[in-house]
């Protein structure tokens, strides 16, 4: 967090380093990819630490499948049925994803609001989302899937937590556009960053045009960037044609150097495509 890190952040890091010194609870994860052929025996650190920095280290090196593969290991640890085992999988996944999950709290807090509070919404999404992720039925993308819940999930549980405007403090009230409850500006927030991390910038120019169609058809192309639906620039092409003051097909078609046809042509195919995934979305949300 910029200044202040919230206490219940606190505590996680606490814990994991007790958990780290439990060289028991090393042994097991360290077998668990050693088993699954995710590292080699000379790879794999004795120390619970290093290894999931080690396992953190690749994914950031964008290796293929590498992600998929340790990340479902042990996903699939926690949905196999043994508590002991399910309980350290899940807790070495929140640790991985806790610097997300920070980047996403420290983009919900408004003005009088209690960090602590949005905090505990948070992190308990991220647990949930780590406890229900279908694996078996997602195994590909699953960072990018783990991100996606928990924005879903943030989205929902904060959107009821701030339902009684009372609880805001009155600057950040006075700072919304006339009518608008502070519930309601929690979803378009989160949105906009998701679809800039996405890789959507064209979505995030006037976070309140994210509402109604206009918010439902964003979250949709956040969803289809993730799980590989859409291109980049499949994507941004309907997200810049379908919206207010769009530019006629002419100007954007000079703009890629193809023709007005052509454009239509490959809109018309990301349309469909986004179509026929629409359904997953649904369920997804």
């Amino acid at each position: 967090m910029d200044a202040v890190q919230p206490t219940l952040v606190t505590r996680l890091n606490t814990e994991w380093e007790w958990l780290c010194a439990d060289r028991g609870s090393a042994d097991r994860v360290r077998s668990w990819m050693l088993g699954a052929g995710v590292l080699d025996e000379d790879q794999a650190p004795a120390d619970l630490g290093e290894l999931c920095a080690l396992l953190r280290k690749g994914a950031k090196r964008n290796e293929p499948g590498f992600i998929d593969a340790w990340m479902g290991v042990l996903l699939h640890r926690v949905s196999a049925g043994d508590v002991r085992d399910a309980e350290l999988a899940a807790r070495v996944l929140v640790q991985a994803m806790l610097p997300h999950a920070c980047r996403m709290l420290r983009g919900c807090v408004r003005s009088g609001e209690d960090i602590e509070d949005v905090a505990q919404v948070v992190i308990a999404s991220l647990w949930e989302v780590v406890r229900t992720f279908p694996i078996a039925r997602r195994p590909r993308k699953v960072a990018a899937g783990l991100r996606l819940e928990l924005w879903h999930r943030v989205s929902r549980e904060l959107k009821r937590e701030l339902a009684p405007s009372e609880h805001l403090d009155e600057t950040w009230a006075a700072a919304l556009p006339g009518g608008v409850e502070p519930a309601d500006a929690v979803e378009p927030v989160l949105l906009a960053r998701a679809a800039e991390a996405a890789g959507l910038p064209a979505a995030v120019s006037a976070v309140e045009e994210l509402e109604g169609a206009r918010g439902e058809m964003v979250a949709l192309l956040v969803w289809a960037l993730e799980c590989e639906v859409l291109t980049a620039e499949a994507a941004s092409g309907i997200c810049d044609h379908y919206r207010e003051g769009a530019p006629q097909d002419a100007a954007t078609a000079s703009v890629w150097g193809v023709s007005p046809v052509a454009l239509r042509r490959r809109r018309s195919r990301a349309v469909a495509r986004l179509r026929q995934a629409a359904p997953q979305w649904v369920e997804a949300a």
